[in-house]
């Protein structure tokens, strides 16, 4: 008998918390046929094995559990969260989709050598089921598999415990906006996967120890690289490396839009993004950082494959753009929050840095001519760099906060012979291009860390007042 799961499961918007889709079994487990068919289904996989004990996860994978454990002629071990067990225990921290928690279970629970099934209700991120295989090979116990109903793919769980164990689950939901035409057409509808993104730039392709990877679709095709998930300072952040991994994108080649567009459907609110840049001014110096306050465009955004640098793209809108005619204000396109708090890490950290800067936008993928450095230079423009924008046009159309920092690798072609401007060989600047990224990653680290989890700007209200 095949039964479709998916009717008996209740989907409870908004909670925990705004913008999860919670997956609800109790519904499920209320119809006898349907619960027997679950526990079968589970138990399935085990039948010709010897299972010493089944680990039911707090709270709705004790039902499970328990029920499977009797089928199976095996005993029963229950993980808790943080202070619910009497007798000593074992912990172990782990990250969940919508925050983070503390397991335990007894310490002398699972006995060395026995043969366990680990079981819960759902696996999203993944954190909650590999802690407690953690904890079960920590005293002794071999994971004989790992068994769940619900499975959310597009989170990455299912990925990192397939790395290591047998996996059963009954269903599986794809992102929401993949499964729903409207959803997958509206860019604001989110999953708060996380609250701060960044990009990293040239040679910056990692971010976090602990994580997980995601692929994420969009509308506008795959992103430049896999979505990195983890925490830093207490707080859930993506990362995506702008040109992936071992630089395979050039600049005029990045997915601008696709990025853009899964960190709004991740919940991110504040984007940091560094970048490697040239200096056009003799005191802008190689290993010093430009925090931007404006920047000029000179890429090419209009025809055919070329950079697209807006979601409104009115009667003519294609795959996820909106249908409407918006005029967004980027007088001033940094988040002056972002900026600050940046500001004070630099200072903290005791980085060389430029409080303002406006960074001139090339198409790329070549360098300027000595011409066009030395005109750039002569607007008073202070550094050059090919990938700047647009990434804080769509940034500011999706309500996102958006910092840029320049890394300062080497002078512009333009600035040659100045007096002030000593002359650099090859190995000089890969030097100073490897000491910014790992003074950026402590930077971001610093500034995450210090950013309130509220929004005091006003980035967020751009997009409202420029919808006609």
């Amino acid at each position: 008998m095949e039964i479709n799961l998916k009717k008996y499961i209740r989907e409870i918007p908004d909670w925990p918390k705004p913008g999860v889709n919670f997956k609800d079994i109790t519904t499920l487990l209320e119809n006898k046929e349907v619960f027997k068919f679950v526990i079968d289904e589970l138990c399935l996989p085990y039948q010709n094995e010897k299972i010493d004990k089944v680990v039911g996860i707090d709270a709705r994978g004790f039902l499970l559990a328990s029920t499977m454990a009797y089928k199976l002629g095996a005993g029963l071990s229950i993980v808790r969260k943080k202070g619910k067990l009497p007798y000593k225990t074992k912990s172990a921290d782990y990250d969940l989709e919508y925050g983070s928690n503390t397991i335990e279970m007894h310490e002398d629970t699972i006995k060395p050598g026995e043969r366990v099934v680990v079981v819960d209700d759902l696996v999203a991120t993944g954190g909650t089921l590999l802690a407690t295989c953690k904890l079960v090979e920590e005293m002794g116990g071999k994971i004989v598999g790992v068994s769940y109903v619900v499975d959310l793919p597009f989170l990455g769980g299912i990925n990192k415990l397939k790395e290591k164990y047998q996996t059963n689950y009954l269903v599986k939901y794809d992102a929401e906006w993949a499964e729903k035409k409207e959803e997958k057409e509206n860019i604001n509808s989110e999953i708060p996967v996380a609250e701060i993104g960044v990009f990293g730039g040239s040679g910056f392709y990692d971010l976090m120890g602990e994580k997980i990877e995601i692929d994420l679709p969009t509308p506008y095709g795959v992103t430049s690289d896999k979505i990195s998930i983890g925490r830093i300072g207490g707080k859930n952040v993506a990362f995506i490396a702008r040109h992936g991994q071992g630089h395979k994108l050039p600049p005029h080649q990045i997915p601008y839009k696709a990025n853009l567009w899964a960190m709004k459907k991740l919940g991110v609110k504040k984007i940091i993004s560094p970048a490697a840049v040239g200096s056009l001014q003799a005191h802008i110096k190689p290993g010093e950082f430009v925090i931007c306050d404006q920047f000029i465009n000179w890429t090419r955004t209009r025809g055919a494959d070329l950079r697209d640098d807006t979601f409104f793209h009115g009667v003519n809108s294609k795959n996820g753009d909106l249908e409407k005619v918006a005029h967004i204000s980027l007088a001033d396109p940094y988040c002056p929050e972002l900026r600050k708090f940046s500001l004070e890490a630099c200072q903290k950290l005791n980085i060389p840095f430029h409080p303002h800067g406006a960074v001139v936008v090339i198409e790329g993928p070549r360098f300027s001519t000595r011409a066009e450095s030395e005109f750039f230079g002569a607007q008073g423009w202070d550094i050059i760099n090919m990938t700047a924008y647009p990434e804080v046009a769509l940034a500011r159309e999706l309500g996102m906060c958006y910092l840029s920092i320049g890394l300062v690798t080497d002078y512009d072609a333009g600035l040659e012979g100045h007096p002030e401007v000593p002359i650099v060989n090859a190995q000089d600047v890969i030097k100073v291009f490897n000491e910014n990224n790992q003074k950026v990653k402590e930077l971001i680290f610093e500034l995450i860390k210090n950013l309130p989890a509220e929004r005091n700007c006003r980035c967020a209200k751009f997009v409202e007042e420029a919808v006609v």
